[in-house]
């Protein structure tokens, strides 16, 4: 633990350089495979068309000094109905927002978000940019905090938090050839056998937190004993880093499908952050980790399927300062179809 409290800038530079490196001289290898040993069937050239239900949030973890549990603040969002299409490397999806019953918004609060994201799906190269900005929270776990919590209690909620957020992740994905995140995720197009891949993704987060007071709750405060620097109130914090991990789709039936993807990472976060009282300015090495799964359907026409992706997750290793961590998770079901768009198509068809 230690040795890894004393990571510095440099060595954490050359080793984000050569995990890079490894993946691209493993790419060269693989790709003198020749083209009859490919895995994938490509309808990139074809419209690609999908309704989609979508749930989608970002989530604050503050791990205060005191000797008492972790804040989580979740917003309370409703799912999403939206159509999407993709076209070679390109896709764009539109959502819209279920209303929230009014039970639900007493217990847990009103929300108000925007939440944007572009994908670029490559052959080895795939890529995610997201903007949201969130007002409106909730304690997930203010039985922790609370005595007696019942179950039908109203959750601890701050209204005046907001969260704005941009960040990417790049996927590098050397065995493209025989193992594909479109397949998976998007369906132009398609896995013949199961097979995985070595993922090596750099990425960056940045974020703003803004509320009226201290984050810490009243009765937080009179459980544990605060120090200042849990106070948030207000702050940028800025994080950069890479993910390392391995991919792998399993084939069932021929077209039936499972994806599983586990990437942790090594990454440094800079504070910039107000209490009510003081100013705090540090850095921070320490582990995050991302996740992505999809299962589903995907025939020569039609498909369907769900999947998740989360990110920027919190590995909750216990550094001797206060941490803060933005996670994102989303999760979608779909269903939809390809189409020509310049005549009859010529594809693979599966073995």
């Amino acid at each position: 633990m230690e040795a890894f409290m004393r990571f510095c800038p440099k060595s954490f530079v050359a080793f984000v350089l050569l995990l890079i490196s490894l993946s691209c001289q493993y790419t060269s290898l693989l790709a003198q495979q020749t083209d009859k040993d490919s895995n994938i069937i490509d309808y990139k050239q074809q419209l690609t068309l999908r309704l989609y239900s979508v749930t989608e949030r970002i989530s604050l973890d503050l791990n205060p000094l005191a000797e008492g549990p972790n804040l989580k603040f979740n917003p309370h969002t409703e799912p999403g109905i939206g159509i999407a299409a993709f076209y070679k490397w390109f896709g764009f999806g539109l959502a819209l927002r279920m209303p929230t019953p009014q039970v639900d918004a007493d217990k847990y609060g009103n929300s108000n978000e925007i939440d944007l994201r572009l994908n670029a799906y490559g052959s080895w190269i795939n890529g995610e940019l997201a903007f949201a900005s969130y007002k409106g929270f909730y304690l997930s776990n203010s039985s922790e905090i609370l005595e007696n919590f019942g179950r039908d209690d109203p959750y601890l909620q701050r209204a005046d938090l907001n969260i704005n957020t941009v960040s990417a992740i790049i996927y590098f994905v050397p065995n493209y050839k025989r193992h594909s995140f479109r397949a998976a995720y998007i369906q132009n197009e398609s896995q013949k056998k199961s097979s995985g891949s070595l993922v090596v993704a750099p990425a960056f987060q940045l974020f703003s937190l803004n509320a009226d007071s201290s984050l810490m709750p009243h009765a937080y405060e009179q459980n544990f004993a605060v120090f200042e620097q849990d106070r948030v109130a207000r702050g940028r914090f800025a994080s950069a880093g890479v993910f390392a991990g391995y991919s792998y789709t399993f084939i069932l039936f021929k077209k039936a499908y499972l994806n599983l993807g586990f990437l942790p990472g090594a990454f440094i976060q800079y504070y910039n952050y107000q209490s009510d009282q003081s100013h705090f300015t540090r850095n921070n090495a320490y582990l995050l980790w991302t996740t992505r799964f999809a299962a589903g359907y995907n025939g020569n026409k039609w498909f369907m399927g769900m999947g998740g992706v989360t990110g920027f997750n919190n590995a909750n290793i216990p550094f001797k300062n206060t941490g803060l961590s933005l996670g994102m998770q989303q999760f979608r079901a779909w269903i939809g179809m390809r189409l020509n768009v310049k005549g009859k198509q010529k594809t693979e068809k599966p073995d």
